[in-house]
C-alpha cells in the first residue's frame, strides 16, 4: 500500500517516538493538528499503523538469553502446522516466529532467563510440540540493532 511523502513521515516519526501528540507530530512534518490527526487516523484505519507499544530492555525484566531456533515438521500437512501454531502461541518467550524456506520451516525468536530456562523450552515444549522432527538452536551473543523500526525511507 503505497504512501505520499507526508504519510511516510508520519510513520517514521511515531516509529521513533509513538508518544508524540498530534501538535507535535504536525510540527516535525509541517503540518497543522487537524490534518495531521486525519492522516494518522487512516494510516491507523487502513492498518499501516497496527498499534502502540513501548520498547522494553528484555536484560532489565531478566531475560539475560535469546536464541534464534530453527523449527523442522515432520510433515506438512495443514493439520500439523495448525497444531504447531497453536501450541506456539501458548509459549510466552516465543516473541516472534516466521514460516521460512530452506532445511527448516519455522524461525522463532525466544527469550529466557537463563540456558536453564532456555534448555527446558527446547527439551520440554517445543520437542513435545505434536509434528515437531528437529530444531536447531543459535544463541544470541548480542543484538547490534534492535527492530524496532520499520525501514520507510525509499517511500517518500
Amino acid at each position: 500500500m503505497p504512501l505520499d511523502r507526508l504519510d511516510a513521515r508520519i510513520v517514521a516519526e511515531l516509529q521513533s517516538d509513538g508518544r508524540l501528540s498530534v501538535v507535535e507530530l504536525g510540527e516535525r512534518i509541517g503540518l497543522t493538528g487537524t490534518p495531521c490527526a486525519r492522516r494518522q487516523r487512516h494510516l491507523e484505519q487502513r492498518g499501516v499503523i497496527v498499534g502502540y507499544t513501548a520498547i522494553v530492555d528484555p536484560v532489565k525484566l531478566g531475560l539475560n538469553v535469546q536464541a534464534f531456533i530453527q523449527v523442522k515438521l515432520d510433515r506438512h500437512t495443514d493439520e500439523n502446522v495448525e497444531v504447531f501454531e497453536r501450541e506456539l502461541a501458548a509459549i510466552e518467550q516465543v516473541v516472534s516466529c516466521h514460516a521460512t524456506t530452506g532445511e527448516y520451516d519455522f524461525m522463532l525468536h525466544v527469550m529466557a532467563p537463563d540456558l536453564d530456562a532456555l534448555s527446558t523450552l527446547v527439551l520440554k515444549q517445543l520437542l513435545r510440540i505434536p509434528g515437531v522432527r528437529d530444531v536447531y538452536s543459535s544463541i544470541v551473543l548480542d543484538t547490534v540493532k534492535r527492530p524496532a523500526r520499520l525501514p520507510v525511507g525509499h517511500l517518500g
